[in-house]
C-alpha cells in the first residue's frame, strides 16, 4: 500500500508540476533523457543531502536532551 501512495504521489507531482524541477522529477528526467549514468551523481547528492539534514537534527536534539533533565 504504500509502495502505491509513493508511486501515485510521484505521478501526480510529474503530471502536475514538472515545472519547476524538484528533486525526484530532475532525477527522472535525467534518467529518461540521459539513462542511469545521468541520474545517479543527482540521486546521490539528493540522498547525501537529506542525511546530513538528519544527522544535523539528530545531534542538535540529543544535545538539547541534556537540558530535559530534572
Amino acid at each position: 500500500m504504500t509502495w502505491a501512495r509513493a508511486i501515485s504521489e510521484f505521478g501526480a507531482v510529474v503530471i502536475i508540476a514538472y515545472y519547476p524541477m524538484i528533486g525526484p522529477t530532475l532525477i527522472y528526467d535525467r534518467f529518461i533523457s540521459y539513462g542511469l549514468s545521468a541520474s545517479r551523481p543527482i540521486a546521490v547528492l539528493l540522498i547525501l543531502v537529506t542525511l546530513s539534514i538528519f544527522l544535523i537534527i539528530r545531534i542538535l536534539s540529543a544535545s538539547w536532551s541534556i537540558y530535559d533533565r530534572d
